[in-house]
């Protein structure tokens, strides 16, 4: 049994409450020596005792189990169960952690006034000994002598006082009050020396009630912050916080006040806890040059501070750095990931704690086999790497030997030999000079053996879908299958829209076998979105999860996750904000550990929350890390590859497409590398979704993005449906690539299948239009198209970009990519013709109506042979208002697929 109470930040403390040693600090029914009051650091396990003393006993202490993530917040006590054999006889026992801010110097239980006693504050005092400055929970400020305690203005209106009896363990439960004098306010005076602070303040939730309250120092305002306080069912839990950064110069004594509140009795704005931290001394914190960031290969870093007569002191592990870590002396050489904690100290004391994050990324390759249209072998292969800031030219190696080179970032290599294993790399050069060489990755082609599904990432439609394909989720003998999806249902004869969850089950879970779905549950007026499940294997059940809406319309902001039992109910684990925080966009990451975790959008959708799950992945235990803070990403997900963290996600972007992006890291808590794009610029004409492992004797990985055209404003006929890409990854690094076809094998997994050679990749392109910059039409078919490639702009339409693909060819696909601005998406109306000679030219494609965004697919039926392509942008038009927008023009890409002929 562990059990957590109240919350904030900090430190844990306390001291052992053991038999009749120390009764005075014992609660009531803790006095029979089975109870004890420990503490520990924030994050840590803390020091349970072995053995305890119970009577004239000396007895041995099993603990239950616990997790550091339960020790992570302050004034919160958490219970932990024990077991002792006395004489033969089990015996429970309790330990009582108690969690603080750190280096505190004050700790006031508000109304614990002699001889009422308070648990945390004698849990305070031992930790921090006479560096806390208040030697009991309370006291009346009385003269000039005092160096703390609460004031009375008007010694005629007595201060009120209010303690629930027998409650020492609770410091919420006494309070100090105004009562009904207009005159009067709240008042603290507390002293202080110079040094940095923060000031905690609890008011108590017995009125609803918007104050003021103030910090003052010398008797002038220093700060001030609203506070609201609500009213709890009991009056007590959970108060109200208000926070306050104080500095100071030199000694001062400074007073926390709320202002005058009139009106009957409780109606004031009444104080429960005082804690002040310090959080530095009088010293500014050091700086780390430079600030941070990603960068190849390795990193040095200084460390600097304004005063030379400063000591700084230094971490690399991501611990609190102190006088006991690595003092500094000079730069020093970061060759991995690392987040680099520095403090300074002079003769007063510490400096706040400054951090920067280095993410030392390393380059590399990846090889990706695919088929092309017509091919039984996968004998062709995919090299994509990550352009540098530092390289304007890659050059590409097979097994040591330069087959090509490119200006953009990705290489296809054709016609390779069955069986025989073939190593990648790529050299960048700038100016003519070598400036790095990238990490290989190999590949070897091969002939499928197996029967397999075809999907056309045109349409969504399958060209091959086996019969009898076997779905669900095997557990046992049975598989199963779970649908929550909206319904209306009669409930006590009245027809409700809700949500109805349901389960089939077959033996062998193909088509035609499955039974008649079993109604689990139904939720009549709440909402879901983004619904998962995922068969946990330790507890035997299936897990649930989903953003959940309780409120109407999208405000609730809650997070759903509940176990199934097969053949049996449900049982609801979360129905509300993980750990406190707002959740929309969500799923769950289950590590190579069996841990579960739970991906969150949180700070309405502005960062990514990261919590670990119970065992039962049914409840947020600890928030692991913050991520993506201020990016706006949506649809988080998570893939683990060779020791490595991936994390995917789209932008939020309504509909249409946007940029697809990712993250790596060596550890879930660790450091991050800054988003990068992968795909292209509109992720294909989709918003990313999800990423999938296929493939049971060989691991391949799929990308789910979803192509919302029956959203559009201008609908596409095609409606919504999955693009699915291919995934490779490299020491950190992710690449993802359009294919037209996807081939789907039981044993293999995943096989691309390209609709013919790319004909156009280095080809050169021109302009012969007035006013656009000749030199950057070559872009369009340097393979390179995120959105921070570079793409081709004109100042005048219509405008013409031609390409010459130096080789006759037979055509089967062109794939169009242009620039989106997001809220501002735009339809090009255009035109692509083929010419054999470059002057006589035949339409291939007329998308004088097209009304597609981003990314087009356009198959090619005209089966002539070609050597010259000819764009001809004609208008730019605004999909939301049908308005001109030629000042959002960019073409990134135009690519020709097919067979050449000489």
């Amino acid at each position: 049994m562990i059990q957590n109470k109240l919350r904030t930040k900090g430190y844990i403390l306390g001291v052992f409450l053991l038999g009749n040693s120390l009764q005075g600090m014992a609660s009531t029914g803790k006095t029979d020596g089975k109870h004890i009051v420990i503490g520990t650091v924030i994050n840590r396990q803390p020091q349970l005792p072995t053995n305890i003393q119970i009577g004239t006993d000396k007895l041995a202490v099993k603990w239950e189990k616990t997790d550091a993530s339960l020790f992570n917040t302050a004034f919160k006590q958490t219970e932990i169960k024990g077991e002792v054999n006395r004489k033969g006889t089990k015996d429970t026992v309790m330990a009582y952690v108690w969690t603080l801010p750190e280096n505190l110097v004050y700790l006031i239980d508000a109304g614990r006034i002699a001889p009422q006693s308070s648990q945390i504050f004698e849990a305070a005092k031992a930790l921090r000994g006479q560096a806390l400055l208040n030697d009991k929970p309370d006291q009346k400020y009385t003269s000039a002598t005092d160096l703390w305690g609460y004031v009375e203005r008007e010694q005629h209106e007595n201060q009120k006082v209010y303690v629930k009896a027998g409650n020492e363990a609770d410091w919420a439960s006494s309070y100090l009050s105004d009562g009904k004098d207009k005159d009067e306010g709240l008042t603290y005076k507390l002293t202080l020396q110079p040094g940095r602070y923060k000031v905690w303040v609890a008011h108590v939730p017995n009125v609803k009630l918007n104050f003021t309250s103030y910090l003052r120092v010398n008797q002038k305002i220093y700060d001030t912050k609203q506070v609201s306080t609500t009213i709890a069912e009991d009056w007590v839990h959970p108060p109200v916080w208000v926070t306050h950064e104080l500095k100071l110069a030199q000694p001062a004594t400074f007073t926390y006040e709320s202002n005058k509140i009139g009106g009957k009795e409780w109606e004031n704005g009444s104080i429960s806890l005082i804690a002040v931290e310090q959080v530095s001394a009088n010293v500014e914190p050091p700086f780390i040059s430079p600030s941070g960031g990603d960068v190849w290969g390795s990193q040095t870093v200084e460390l600097q501070h304004k005063d030379p007569s400063v000591e700084i002191y230094y971490t690399l592990d991501g611990s609190e750095p102190d006088k006991n870590s690595i003092k500094y002396s000079i730069p020093f050489t970061l060759n991995k990931t690392t987040r680099v904690n520095a403090i300074a100290y002079n003769t007063e004391g510490a400096s706040k704690m400054t951090s920067a994050d280095f993410a030392i990324s390393t380059w590399a390759v990846t090889a990706t086999p695919f088929k092309l249209v017509g091919e039984n072998e996968v004998k062709n292969v995919k090299i994509n790497w990550m352009q540098r800031n530092d390289a304007d030219v890659y050059k590409i190696y097979r097994n040591g030997t330069l087959i090509g080179e490119t200006r953009g970032d990705t290489y296809d290599d054709y016609g390779l030999s069955l069986g025989e294993n073939y190593t990648y790399h790529v050299e960048g050069y700038k100016e003519g000079r070598k400036i790095a060489t990238s990490e290989p990755q190999s590949a070897m082609p091969f002939r499928p053996s197996q029967d397999c599904d075809v999907y056309d990432n045109l349409n969504g439609q399958y060209l091959k879908n086996r019969k009898g394909g076997i779905a669900g989720m095997k557990i046992g003998n049975l598989y199963f299958s779970y649908r929550l999806e909206r319904k209306k249902k009669n409930v006590s004869g009245q027809e409700k829209d809700g949500w109805l969850l349901s389960e089939s089950y077959s033996k062998t879970g193909k088509e035609g076998s499955w039974s008649t779905p079993r109604e689990i549950v139904f939720y009549p007026g709440v909402n879901f979105e983004g619904i998962g499940f995922r068969y946990n294997e330790k507890t035997g059940k299936v897990v649930l999860s989903a953003h959940y809406e309780d409120q109407g319309g999208y405000t609730a902001a809650k997070i759903f996750l509940a176990q199934i039992t097969p053949k049996g109910g449900i049982e609801v684990g979360t129905m509300e904000r993980p750990l406190g925080y707002d959740s929309r966009d969500q799923a769950l990451f289950i590590d190579d550990d069996g841990t579960g975790y739970l991906l969150s959008a949180t700070n309405m959708n502005s960062d990514i929350n990261i919590y670990k799950l119970d065992e039962t992945w049914t409840r947020p235990v600890a928030l692991v890390n913050t991520i993506c803070k201020g990016q706006h990403r949506e649809t988080p997900s998570i893939i683990k590859k060779d020791g490595e963290y991936y994390f995917f996600s789209s932008k939020a972007s309504g509909w249409y497409p946007s940029q697809a992006m990712y993250a790596s890291a060596e550890k879930l808590d660790g450091v991050w590398t800054s988003l990068r794009e992968i795909g292209n610029n509109s992720t294909f004409g989709a918003q990313f979704n999800n990423i999938q492992r296929r493939g049971t004797n060989h691991e391949t990985f799929g990308v789910w993005s979803y192509h919302w055209g029956a959203q559009y404003h201008h609908k596409d006929p095609d409606g919504n449906f999955p693009r699915i890409s291919v995934a490779k990854f490299n020491k950190g690094y992710a690449s993802m690539d359009y294919y037209r076809y996807i081939e789907f094998y039981d044993s293999y997994g995943i096989v691309p299948v390209q609709n013919g050679r790319n004909l156009t990749l280095n080809a050169p392109a021109s302009t012969t239009t007035v006013g656009a910059n000749p030199h950057t039409a070559s872009c369009i078919t340097d393979g390179a198209d995120m959105n921070s490639s570079v793409y081709f702009q004109s100042s005048t339409y219509p405008y013409v970009l031609t390409i010459d693909m130096q080789k006759k060819a037979k055509i089967s696909e062109l794939n169009l990519s242009t620039k989106l601005v997001n809220g501002s998406e735009t339809a090009y109306k255009y035109t692509i013709e083929g010419s054999v000679d470059g002057e006589h030219f035949q339409t291939l494609v007329d998308g004088t109506d097209n009304w597609q965004v981003g990314f087009q697919i356009l198959p090619v039926t005209d089966s002539s042979v070609y050597r010259y392509l000819r764009l001809t942008v004609l208008r730019i038009i605004n999909v939301h208002n049908n308005n001109p927008a030629a000042w959002a023009d960019g073409v990134y890409e135009l690519t020709a697929f097919g067979t050449p002929v000489e």
